[in-house]
C-alpha cells in the first residue's frame, strides 16, 4: 500500500516536503480507520469474556463453599464438618465445651475430609478421652449420591483410628434435625434411638452425656426389654399362705399318719420331681 502511494505522487509536481507530509497524512489516516473497526470488536469480545468470568467466579465461589454432607466426630467432644461437593470442609462446627477445645487452632478448611478426621484423631485433646470404656462415632449424613463414598472413607478412618470405634450413615434430613435441635448428626442419631425406649429422654440431657453413656442407656432398654427376673415377681403379703405352700403342708400331714415305707416313697417322689426343674 505504502508503496502504491509513493507511486501516485511520483508524477504530481510539488514541494518534497509537501509530499512527504501528504503521504504521512494519508498513512496515519489508514492505520486510524483500521483500529476504529478493530478496536470495537476487541472491546466487546473482551466484555463478554469478563462478564463470563465473573459469573463463573461468583457461581464457582458459591459452589465451592455450599455444603451437601456432613460429618460428625462424636465420644464426648461433639463436632462436625460440613463438607462440599468436592468432599472438602467448608466449616467445622463444636456442639459442646469439649468439641470448641477439640478444634481450637486447628486449620480445616478446604482438606479432604479423610484428612480432616485423621487429624482430628490424631489431637492430643481428642486422645485424652479415648479410655477403656468410651466410644467414638463417625457419622455421615448425605443424599444417595455421596452416602456410599463417604461411608467407606470413614469405614476406612474407623478402622484406623481403633479404640472402640464405628462408623453410623443417615439422612439429610436427620442431619437439618439434628442441627435445629443444636446437636451433631452423631448424637442426635444416638437421641433418636433412644428415645425409642425412653420417651421421657430430653435433647438437653443427650447434649451433656458421651456417646457411651447414651449406647449404655440404650443397651440397658434392649436387654431389659420383654425379660424379667424371679427376682421381679411379687411376693406374698405378710401373714398369707400361698397355695403351693398349703398343698405341700396338706401332703406333709398325710404322708405323716402313714408308715414309714409310704413316707420314703413320698420323699424320693419329692426329690425326682425337684430334680426336674433343676436342670
Amino acid at each position: 500500500m505504502a508503496n502504491k502511494i509513493y507511486d501516485a505522487f511520483e508524477h504530481v509536481t510539488a514541494d518534497a516536503g509537501l509530499k512527504e507530509s501528504t503521504m504521512r497524512y494519508l498513512s496515519d489516516k489508514r492505520q486510524k480507520n483500521v483500529r476504529r473497526f478493530r478496536h470495537p470488536v476487541q472491546a466487546a469480545l473482551a466484555a463478554a469474556c469478563m462478564v463470563v468470568v465473573l459469573l463463573l467466579g461468583m457461581n464457582g465461589y458459591s459452589w465451592f463453599l455450599a455444603p451437601v454432607s456432613y460429618v460428625s466426630i462424636d465420644v464426648n467432644p461433639s463436632v462436625e464438618l460440613a463438607l462440599n461437593k468436592l468432599d472438602r470442609v467448608v466449616s467445622a462446627t463444636a456442639y459442646n465445651k469439649q468439641g470448641e477445645e477439640l478444634l481450637k487452632g486447628m486449620s480445616l478448611r478446604g482438606k479432604k475430609y479423610i484428612q480432616a478426621i485423621e487429624q482430628i484423631a490424631d489431637s492430643d485433646v481428642l486422645r485424652q478421652y479415648l479410655n477403656p470404656g468410651e466410644e467414638l462415632v463417625l457419622t455421615v449424613a448425605a443424599d444417595s449420591s455421596k452416602e456410599h463414598s463417604l461411608k467407606a472413607g470413614i469405614d476406612q478412618c474407623s478402622s484406623h483410628i481403633g479404640h472402640g470405634c464405628r462408623s453410623v450413615s443417615v439422612d439429610l434430613d436427620t442431619a437439618s434435625s439434628a442441627h435445629g435441635n443444636g446437636l451433631s448428626v452423631g448424637k442426635y442419631s444416638a437421641y433418636l434411638q433412644l428415645v425409642q425406649y425412653d420417651d421421657s429422654v430430653t435433647v438437653d440431657e443427650c447434649k451433656n452425656m458421651s456417646m457411651a453413656q447414651i449406647h449404655g442407656r440404650i443397651l440397658a432398654h434392649e436387654h431389659g426389654s420383654g425379660h424379667h427376673s424371679e427376682s421381679a415377681l411379687p411376693e406374698p403379703e405378710d401373714g398369707a399362705v400361698s397355695e403351693d405352700s398349703t398343698d405341700k403342708s396338706g401332703q406333709d400331714a398325710a404322708s405323716g399318719g402313714s408308715a414309714d415305707g409310704d413316707g420314703e416313697a413320698s420323699q424320693e417322689r419329692r426329690h425326682r420331681h425337684n430334680g426336674c426343674h433343676g436342670r
